[in-house]
């Protein structure tokens, strides 16, 4: 799954909007990542301001099928509620991993901002450096952290 924006939530909104109609379950489904996230009221309508600018410039990017929304919340949701030290570890992991697969600053800065959004910038940042050591790569990607991979070009 590639990032269809700067951070999860513009990507979320991409799912949403992959066949040109928001339902009343997307919207739903969208405040439920909005709490995951931890986005302010605030936040989340600049995110969606920026997105249906973008939906009236006919530039706006969208995702694959409804299904791909539902799917990628849930495993959102599921990084969000399992204990710190697993989604922080798979952080670190997709950071170390990176820099094996050889790390571009821009990249880097995208994934970094995506992790932030995620509230695993640090640990990210970690592998990314190999601060504490050298962490293990990810033998698979998580979908919730899917798109940040793809960025990085970890997906052949």
């Amino acid at each position: 799954m590639q990032a269809l924006g700067p951070d999860p939530f513009f990507h979320a909104l991409a799912l949403a909007w992959s066949d040109n109609i928001l339902t009343a379950t997307e919207f739903a489904q969208l405040d439920a990542l909005q709490t995951a996230l931890g986005l302010s009221d605030i936040e989340r309508a600049r995110i969606e301001s920026k997105y249906e600018d973008a939906l009236v410039a006919g530039t706006a990017p969208k995702g694959e099928s409804a299904e791909s929304l539902v799917k990628w919340i849930d495993a959102v949701r599921a990084l969000k509620n399992v204990h710190p030290d697993i989604s922080s570890g798979l952080a670190r992991r997709l950071g170390a991993t990176a820099l094996r697969a050889g790390l571009h600053p821009c990249g880097y800065i995208v994934a970094y901002d995506w992790m932030t959004h995620l509230g695993l910038d640090r640990p990210f940042a970690e592998g990314a450096w190999m601060v504490g050591g050298a962490a293990p790569a990810l033998k698979a990607v998580p979908l919730a952290l899917a798109p940040v991979a793809h960025t990085l070009n970890l997906f052949e």
